[in-house]
């Protein structure tokens, strides 16, 4: 017998069976996201000029975790946002301006959830620095601003960021350097500031950090010496183990403390105006992969404690002031693959133990524009002439023309 008020035995089933029709048939039980996060990604939506349709699917009468570019969790609350629009100087694709008035303000409300933030190309409309709400977003792991046009330099607050794995601020208009308040990201694998007018690679406190995996300054204004405390470093990553710092103004010669680097497999300082010789000490980069020196004026002659480097794979020092003979060494790197020496002043012959390469690569070593002479070891002989022309008029022997 039913209770007074009750359902009845009938009526549990009657629910149950409609539950499940709900839930397996229609999904009408499925969570939608907050209006508090929905009118929080319009407000902010609403800061940009969108007359392409970058942001088309944002729209207020559908769910917000469907949108482009937005990533819910399990209880539907925004996580994520990823707003890409076309590079500028790439001509055509879809433009997204940002108005500069209180610009990112909105996604305060998102700072006790929000974990990612990606701006990829959105121009801001007058010169505006980092809005400082983005340094409040103190669940970010990840932030990235490439191609935005900010100005100024990265505030003290970026401490505030203390779960950060990765920050990417390239192709901006960045000045100064990296604040000391750096060393809070314990969680930081990721620094990438290329392509900015940075002067300076700032604090020191850079080495506090045990778990990079890739510091890119390439492309910015640094001038004066490559600082030694850089040996201090510690690139301990899966993946990379690099440091980038080309294309900079860096001078003076090549610090032997970069060696002390730990885990570094990949060291580029391509395009500055370093001068002095390689330093010997480089045979102590044990971990080093790639090496790239080219475009800059080092002189003197290769060092023969390159053959320390077991697992290197290419050596460019192209276009620099390099003179000598090739040190034999070389030839017993067993995962050598690319060698770019063109343009420089290397004499004397090429040692009978280099190549052969990997037929499957293509052009894995330059040697043009230098003063070599002598014949060319046969392992080498299956390469194509312009692996030695021009320049180089002593040398002889296949593939060249000239019989030895």
């Amino acid at each position: 017998m039913d209770r007074p008020g009750g359902l009845g035995l009938w009526g549990h089933f009657t629910t149950i069976a409609l539950l499940l029709i709900c839930t397996v048939g229609g999904g009408s039980l499925a969570a939608t996201c907050s209006v508090r996060d929905r009118d929080s990604l319009l407000a902010f939506k609403n800061q940009m000029t969108d007359a392409d349709g970058v942001l088309a699917s944002w729209k207020k009468t559908t769910d917000c975790c469907t949108w482009q570019g937005i990533t819910c969790d399990a209880n539907a609350r925004v996580t994520g946002i990823t707003i890409e629009a076309s590079c500028p100087t790439c001509g055509g694709g879809q433009k997204l301006i940002a108005k500069p008035l209180n610009f990112g303000g909105p996604l305060g409300n998102l700072k006790s959830i929000l974990k990612q933030l990606s701006l990829i190309n959105v121009q801001v409309q007058f010169k505006i620095p980092i809005p400082p709400v983005f340094f409040t977003l103190g669940k970010l792991d990840f932030l990235q601003l490439e191609g935005c046009g900010f100005i100024g330099s990265l505030p003290n607050e970026l401490g505030n960021l203390r779960l950060l794995q990765e920050l990417k601020i390239s192709g901006n208009r960045l000045s100064g350097g990296v604040p000391n308040t750096i060393s809070n990201l314990k969680e930081l694998r990721i620094l990438q500031l290329g392509s900015n007018q940075l002067t300076t690679l700032g604090s020191w406190k850079l080495t506090l950090l045990q778990k990079l995996d890739r510091v890119d300054f390439s492309r910015n204004k640094i001038t004066g010496s490559i600082p030694k405390w850089l040996g201090g470093l510690t690139l301990a990553g899966p993946f990379f183990n690099e440091l980038l710092l080309s294309f900079n103004q860096f001078s003076g010669t090549i610090p032997a403390e970069l060696c002390n680097i730990r885990g570094m497999r990949y060291l580029a300082l391509r395009g500055n105006k370093l001068s002095g010789r390689i330093p010997a000490g480089i045979g102590k980069c044990t971990s080093l992969m790639y090496l790239i020196l080219g475009q800059n004026s080092l002189s003197g002659p290769l060092p023969r404690e390159l053959g320390k480097l077991k697992n290197l794979v290419e050596l460019t020092a192209d276009k620099n002031k390099l003179s000598g003979p090739l040190p034999r060494e070389l030839g017993d790197l067993p995962e050598l693959t690319f060698v770019k020496l063109q343009n420089n002043k290397i004499t004397g012959g090429i040692p009978s133990n280099y190549g052969p390469f990997d037929p499957l690569v293509s052009d894995p070593i330059d040697l043009t524009n230098n003063m070599l002479k002598g014949p060319i070891p046969k392992a080498m002989q299956s390469l194509s002439a312009n692996a030695f022309r021009p320049g180089n008029p002593g040398l002889c022997g296949p593939p060249l023309s000239n019989p030895c």
